[in-house]
């Protein structure tokens, strides 16, 4: 019994630090979204876009999930800690995933860092709290300087944590690796979102149906 009881102590403590990817798992609740960055940061606009496209589609495929309107606070963002997240999330699908002890203690369900520096954009997998970080390398330099780059960016990883993973369609807003996709695929003159695939689609409708309702703490 003691052994037993040991065992589960030790993983809830690893369980504290570490996350695992789960594309495909939804929200259980509509997340209140948090997005911290530098005072006038110029993708401020695009994340509400963000977000208004995402309602959009899921309002065009009949769900009733909705992502909720963000609340801004400027304050530094733990740059550091943020690269080291990065890396922790680009080892790949099913590894444990580290999350540093200043990003675990960020407000908000789903945590949105706007950073000056570069590092792989990401969607964290949720943490034992069931809470999200989405961080956005710095637009000093490509790709996310390119036009129309920084949009799709952060709809894509927006993408990610509501749920999808990537594909292998070049033309659409979730390729990514395996794939050879990169984030300069979207750049264009004119604004836009690039598509989801059908299958995306059926998927997100199929985590978030027409009678979704929050799940009672």
């Amino acid at each position: 019994m003691r052994l037993v009881i040991g065992c589960a102590l030790l993983v809830a403590a690893l369980w504290g630090t570490t996350a695992h990817a789960q594309f495909g798992t939804g929200w259980q609740h509509s997340p209140n979204i948090t997005v911290i960055s530098r005072e006038g940061d110029s993708r401020l606009d695009l994340v509400d876009e963000a977000i208004s496209f995402w309602n959009r589609t899921l309002e065009d495929i009949g769900s009733a999930f909705r992502l909720r309107p963000v609340t801004r606070i400027v304050r530094p963002v733990p740059e550091e800690a943020l690269r080291s997240l990065s890396a922790s999330v680009a080892q790949g699908f099913g590894r444990p995933v580290t999350m540093p002890q200043v990003i675990r203690d960020l407000p908000g369900d789903l945590t949105i860092l706007l950073a000056d520096s570069a590092f792989v954009s990401f969607a964290s997998p949720f943490d034992s709290n069931w809470r999200r970080v989405v961080g956005i390398r710095g637009t000093s330099g490509p790709p996310l300087n390119l036009p129309n780059v920084a949009r799709n960016v952060i709809a894509h990883e927006l993408g990610h944590a509501v749920g999808l993973g990537h594909n292998n369609d070049a033309s659409k807003l979730m390729c990514g690796r395996p794939a050879p996709c990169r984030p300069d695929i979207f750049r264009s003159d004119e604004p836009h979102f690039f598509p989801l695939t059908d299958d995306e689609r059926r998927r997100l409708l199929h985590m978030y149906p027409p009678d979704w309702r929050p799940r009672a703490s």
